[in-house]
Order: structure tokens, then C-alpha cells, then sequence
């Protein structure tokens, strides 16, 4: 599955997306960034 980034229109799949995962208190953050441009794209948070 291929989606656009909507600020730089590059081509993200959830293989080349970035995704930097923060734990803090038992609770797991996972931020989901482009690889192009670096936007913010999306959170989880599970906790």
C-alpha cells in the first residue's frame, strides 16, 4: 500500500515511513514521520 505525503507529495509505504518510538511510564508514544521531509504524519500512543 503506497500513500502521498500532503506536504511534499513524495510516496510513503509503511516500509520507508520513519517512526521513532518514545516509552515512558509503561506507555509507548510512536511518532510516523515522511522520509522525505521529515513531517509529521501521525501518532499512537498505547499505555
Amino acid at each position: 500500500m503506497t500513500a502521498v505525503c500532503p506536504h511534499c507529495k513524495g510516496k510513503v509505504t509503511l516500509a520507508t515511513v520513519l517512526r521513532e518510538k518514545d516509552v515512558k511510564d509503561g506507555a509507548i508514544e510512536t511518532l510516523y514521520a515522511c522520509p522525505h521531509c521529515k513531517a509529521v504524519l501521525g501518532f499512537t500512543f498505547m499505555g
